[in-house]
């Protein structure tokens, strides 16, 4: 076999082995988790408000990340006397560049949201479960109920996740 066919074949070896070891790793990512096993991995779930996204380099200039403030209105699990949390998620867009994570959420200003989230080592908090720990509360045009993921009230919700975290308890 010539030199040129060799480099091909140890190309494409090569290239099917990134490939399928890239795939293996994002497949996690891409489970759905249930309510429970959302609750479990979360220290706080909140529902309320998006207040503020303000985005910031990182030192070095090396990636963007976004400061949300959530206006908290209820905690189905932990407490927070200020009223107030703020996130720290992967992303954002400052004078024109952006960075966006397919991992990870995102958030809009004025939003009404259900955010499970977890502290990282340095005490901030992050959001649990990947783009499933954010969950966007709307108003059903008909019944002016609100709903989340258009299938359940919220009220029903947030029962599933105190139920979720009683369970947790006990264990």
């Amino acid at each position: 076999m010539n030199r040129t066919l060799m480099r091909i074949a140890r190309t494409v070896v090569s290239g099917t082995f990134f490939f399928f070891a890239a795939a293996t790793t994002a497949l996690p990512q891409s489970q759905t988790l249930s309510t429970e096993e959302m609750t479990r991995k979360a220290d706080v779930v909140a529902i309320g408000k998006v207040r503020e996204v303000h985005a910031e380099w990182t030192p070095g200039k090396s990636r963007i990340i976004s400061r949300v403030t959530i206006a908290v209105d209820q905690y189905l699990k932990g407490n927070d006397p200020s009223g107030q949390m703020t996130l720290t998620v992967p992303g954002g867009e400052i004078d024109g560049v952006g960075e966006l994570y397919s991992h990870s959420t995102s958030f809009r200003q004025d939003e009404d949201v259900v955010v499970f989230a977890r502290r990282d080592a340095q005490g901030a908090y992050r959001v649990a479960a990947g783009r499933q720990g954010k969950v966007v509360i709307d108003k059903d045009k008909e019944t002016g109920q609100l709903t989340v993921g258009g299938t359940r009230t919220l009220q029903e919700y947030a029962t599933a996740v105190r139920r979720a975290v009683q369970l947790q308890e006990k264990k």
